[in-house]
Formats: C-alpha cells, structure tokens, sequence
C-alpha cells in the first residue's frame, strides 16, 4: 500500500523558504539533465565578420531555439554545445558560434578561423553558465561568418550523420 502526500508550500523550522540543500539536494548537484539536438539547418551568414567583434542577438543569425523549465529559480543552468558545422563561401574568414539566454545574455561562444568548407565539417564545442532566477528560460544558438552559409549538424552538400547537440544541467545552489 502507498500513500500520497500533496502539500501547497514547504517551510524550514523557522518559516522560511528552503533551499535545495534543505530539501535534500546538494549544492552543485545536478537536478536535472536535457538534451537537445539541434535540427539540421543551413543558415544564410551574409555580411562580414570581424575576429574582434563581440557576438549578440543583434549581430548574429538564428540557429535555433530551446525551451527548458527548471525546478526550481533559484538554481544556475550549465550548458555544454557540441557539433558539427560546415561552411559555404569562406576562404580564411572568421566564424562564430554563440549561446544566448532570451534576454540577450551571452553565455558562451566559439570563435574558429575557416580555411575549409563544404563537406569539411569543423567542430564547435563550448560552455556557458546562466545564473539568472526565473523557472521558465529559453535559449538560443546563434552564429555569424564572413563566408556565404553555415551548416549544423550536416555537411553542406548533404543531410549526413553530422550532430550539433546541446546538454542542458540544472544545478542546485
């Protein structure tokens, strides 16, 4: 026999809110892990991009866009992306892969200077940290090149076995 106990608010002895370590977590301890592969797409990079130039929403082209809910506010969301890119149109032109919060907040990016392309795949792989409160967050892949198109998780010429995948981990504070 089982039984099921439905409450509407958890307090400590003194009233307060409890944090993750009071409920059980541990601090840096993974709540929750989600993993999103970014679909196939090739991305029309047009215009110039500079080595020095910091990547934001403004300056970049979609990717591709992920919805994650956390359990609870307080806690911090560590990303790690991963992948295959090819390019179109460069010839030792600077390249920028780049995560964003909703906001607009970089969380991290991968700068590469393009001497290949198509169906020379090039690897991307970096981290980021949002630290922001809020349950309900959305992210963003963005990228720029000085070359004609970018392509994730394919090759150029072909929708091939190429993936560009991002873990998303939840970690009690």
């Amino acid at each position: 026999m089982s039984s099921i106990l439905k409450v509407d608010q958890i307090q400590t002895t003194a009233g307060a809110a409890p944090t993750a370590k009071d409920l059980g977590f541990a601090a840096d301890g993974v709540v929750q892990t989600k993993l999103w592969y970014v679909t196939p797409v090739v991305v029309s990079t047009s215009g110039s991009w500079a080595a020095s130039t910091a990547p934001t929403t403004a300056n970049t082209y979609s990717v591709g866009s992920y919805s994650f809910t956390k359990k609870h506010s307080d806690s911090k969301v560590f990303a790690i992306l991963s992948g295959h890119v090819d390019h179109s149109g460069t010839s030792s032109h600077p390249t920028i892969v780049a995560l964003f919060e909703a906001g607009g907040t970089r969380l991290g990016a991968a700068y590469r200077h393009v001497r290949v392309q198509n169906n020379e795949p090039l690897s991307y792989c970096f981290s980021g940290e949002d630290t922001t409160t809020g349950t309900s967050k959305t992210y963003q892949v963005r990228c720029h090149s000085s070359g004609t198109s970018m392509s994730f998780g394919r090759s150029n010429a072909n929708n091939s076995a190429h993936v560009f995948t991002v873990v998303f981990m939840e970690i009690a504070q």
